[in-house]
């Protein structure tokens, strides 16, 4: 009667995308770590540490991972 319908994490199906491209919740968390990461890049390019270099390239890897299952 209520079964389980396997939609997850990576799940592909346009069901699935057409919700996440509607919610605000998702783009919003996007949105956020575009401007963590453009503040990250300027901190870089001021002050060049190896913290600062390991935490843009998370949250790029995060951000091209969230607009990947947008797309795809």
């Amino acid at each position: 009667m209520f079964k389980k319908k396997n939609h997850g994490f990576f799940c592909c199906c346009e069901l699935c995308k057409t919700k996440r491209k509607t919610s605000l919740w998702y783009m919003g968390s996007l949105l956020a770590f575009l401007v963590i990461i453009f503040y990250q890049a300027v901190l870089l390019i001021l002050f060049t540490t190896r913290i600062n270099a390991i935490i843009l390239l998370a949250l790029l890897f995060w951000v091209l991972i969230g607009f990947a299952r947008i797309l795809f």
